[in-house]
């Protein structure tokens, strides 16, 4: 958790200033914000590490960087957010003067209390507060925590945790979706197995048509894979992709392309297959008489 989790927005200054926004620009831009919020005022200015956090690739951050840095201070390394640095030195000073308090009530009643009902290290000669004794130890201003832009990074302050086992099923969806760095593996697991088997089925199934949907829209953004699932919006993917799948030839299509061709001495290949009587004619048997594709003309058109 940030050490400041909560996040002042002044709403009427901000409509105020992102007019000129597109609804993306305004997400991406908030994420930004918030990131920033959480690792202590500034983001490296760097494109990619934007891109990640502001849940965008990187060739959509490059076409809205003009629009979104103007918001930003820019040094060589970093970028600041002007009000966001105010409002951070305000909760920072108003931690501080609480810890301050804390501590001098905590001061005022310690000689009234019992030393010996006290652990060692919170006794008059263990040094100086709130360092000495970790049960009334704050964070303070200039405390070193682990860095907040990414969870492996509070992860460290903590025990190391094994690599959690994945069904073969899942990792055969989660290889097949369009990922993205910022999703989490995890709790696409935990929707996943709310689905039944007919439902993973679909999922899977949907797959193809979402990733041809993003090909044909380079500029939208890749939806959270716990999106796609507890929110069943693969039904509609599933059922394009349905609709779109080549439908198998009865045998009445099979004879009226066969009348076709005796007719008109052409066979459409590109739709039908090979010729009749040439290796991988996909006409039932039965079904041919023995001229059949003989001085034929294969077209596409």
């Amino acid at each position: 958790m940030a050490q400041y989790p909560a996040f002042p927005l002044w709403t009427d200054a901000y409509l105020a200033d992102t007019t000129h926004l597109t609804a993306t620009e305004h997400g991406v831009y908030l994420l930004l914000l918030i990131t920033m919020w959480r690792a202590g005022g500034s983001l490296p200015n760097d494109d990619k590490s934007l891109a990640r956090y502001g849940r965008v690739t990187l060739g959509q951050w490059q076409r809205m960087k003009p629009t979104l840095l103007p918001f930003f201070r820019q040094s060589s390394d970093s970028i600041t957010q002007g009000r966001l640095t105010d409002e951070l030195v305000y909760v920072r000073r108003k931690g501080r003067k609480q810890s301050d308090r804390a501590n001098a009530r905590w001061l005022k009643n310690k000689d009234t209390t019992d030393a010996t009902a006290l652990p060692d290290e919170c006794r008059d000669d263990a040094g100086p507060m709130p360092d000495a004794c970790p049960h009334t130890h704050t964070h303070l201003e200039g405390d070193k925590s682990p860095s907040l832009l990414s969870e492996k990074g509070t992860e460290k302050a903590g025990k190391a945790k094994g690599k959690p086992a994945y069904p073969e099923p899942f990792e055969t969806f989660w290889r097949s979706y369009p990922t993205t760095p910022n999703m989490s593996k995890a709790k696409t697991l935990d929707a996943w197995r709310k689905l039944n088997d007919d439902d993973r089925a679909a999922a899977d199934s949907a797959i193809p048509a979402y990733r041809a949907f993003l090909k044909g829209k380079p500029d939208h953004p890749v939806m959270h894979a716990t999106t796609f699932l507890n929110e069943r919006r693969f039904d509609g993917f599933a059922e394009q992709n349905a609709a779109s799948a080549p439908k198998l030839a009865t045998e009445a299509d099979w004879l009226k392309r066969l009348t076709y061709g005796r007719e008109k001495r052409q066979w459409h290949i590109g739709a039908w297959g090979p010729l009749p009587g040439t290796a991988g004619c996909a006409v039932p048997e039965h079904l041919l008489q023995p001229n059949d594709g003989q001085s034929w003309a294969a077209w596409e058109a």
